[in-house]
């Protein structure tokens, strides 16, 4: 049987590894269409970039897991596991909305490089979670000059989450009800 710890190890690689090629691909895709639209490469870069990202999202509930069962006090004992959570979850988020967005988007061009950007902002999320876990792990890491990540965690009130919460429903139910064609 594999230890908690050990799973959490290679289920991080997975997600970083993944997350970190599909950044990549996000850049380079946006730096190649500026130059060349017909380039095989663009259609490539858009193709990995969206797998990988497929890729490392379904790894991520399995680092999640096993990062929160290999801590030996828990994940909310901590600020930096805390941010940790939080930064994974982001970037998840993000991640799922590129992917979702890039299914209904299909070929359109115009709003290419504005998706590359949240692809990459994913990315980041899941870097500097990573970043933090090596500070977690052996207080070396590459998120040294960002010392509110190790010794707070920004929350939102609760009456403030249920109010975001309430306005995106509301978004939600405005866009369904609405005469005008969207997106």
């Amino acid at each position: 049987m594999i230890e908690p710890a050990t799973f959490h190890v290679i289920t991080t690689e997975l997600v970083v590894g993944s997350f970190a090629l599909a950044g990549l691909c996000f850049v380079l895709h946006s730096l190649i269409s500026i130059q060349n639209k017909e380039s095989q490469f663009v259609t490539m870069m858009d193709s990995t970039a969206h797998i990988a990202l497929l890729f490392g999202l379904l790894a991520l509930p399995f680092a999640i897991a096993s990062g929160i069962n290999s801590s030996p006090s828990g994940a909310h004992t901590s600020p930096l596991l805390a941010n940790k959570m939080l930064l994974s979850t982001a970037g998840g988020g993000l991640a799922l909305g590129v992917l979702f967005t890039r299914w209904r988007m299909g070929n359109d061009d115009a709003s290419r490089h504005l998706h590359n950007a949240f692809g990459s902002i994913s990315t980041g999320c899941m870097l500097l979670t990573a970043s933090l876990g090596g500070t977690y792990t052996r207080a070396d890491s590459l998120t040294e000059f960002l010392p509110f990540v190790k010794e707070s965690t920004l929350l939102l009130p609760a009456w403030m989450s249920i109010f975001v919460i309430l306005i995106i429903l509301a978004a939600l139910i405005v866009r369904q009800t609405s005469t005008i064609k969207h997106g």
